[in-house]
């Protein structure tokens, strides 16, 4: 019972010391600026590197108790920018993103693990109303100061394993099936 009562009281101490409004250690949220989500495909045997201008993330990471890890990135499939507006046009079709129907695609990982000096975030990437597991490996650099968090990794899937261009784009010849997504974001406390 005194165990008891001295948690409550500690807990007591910690709210009226703590600012309202004091995030959870370790819960972040997107800082847009400066935050970039690539990918790279291969399309007539040559890459080319898209991006997403618009996607939210929400993480909740301590390195010293990594498997209360969360990870939830949600991308606005409509701001997608290949540097070529009418591929951009293209990829927003039924055939490809099928944007009108399933405008976003949401990554979420309920477990992340060390992996020798990086991570990994294990989860499912959910596309075109398919959903598959999907592993992203990252590097962690955390705040210091007023510099930001930092998050910098990549994932790969695979187009066709989500339904991502169907019809006369099916053929892998034409546009590879391997994707490469890198992630570099900064994440500030929530």
């Amino acid at each position: 019972m005194a165990t008891r009562r001295r948690n409550i009281i500690a807990v007591g101490l910690v709210a009226l010391v703590a600012p309202a409004g004091t995030a959870i250690p370790g819960d972040f949220v997107l800082e847009p600026a400066g935050s970039q989500l690539r990918f790279t495909a291969i399309q007539q045997g040559a890459r080319f590197e898209s991006r997403f201008e618009r996607f939210t993330t929400r993480l909740r990471f301590d390195p010293a108790q990594p498997d209360t890890g969360r990870i939830r990135a949600t991308i606005d499939l409509g701001s997608v920018d290949t540097g070529n507006p009418e591929r951009d046009e293209i990829l927003l079709t039924a055939d490809w993103f099928g944007a009108a129907l399933w405008p976003a695609a949401v990554f979420e990982a309920e477990r992340i693990t060390p992996d020798g000096d990086a991570w990994l975030a294990a989860g499912r990437l959910s596309l075109r109303n398919v959903s598959r597991p999907v592993t992203l490996r990252f590097f962690w650099t955390p705040a210091t100061g007023d510099q930001p968090a930092r998050l910098v990794g990549t994932a790969g899937v695979r187009r066709l394993d989500f339904g991502v261009g169907g019809g006369e784009w099916r053929d892998p010849s034409y546009v590879g099936d391997p994707v490469e997504i890198q992630v570099d974001i900064l994440l500030v406390p929530d």
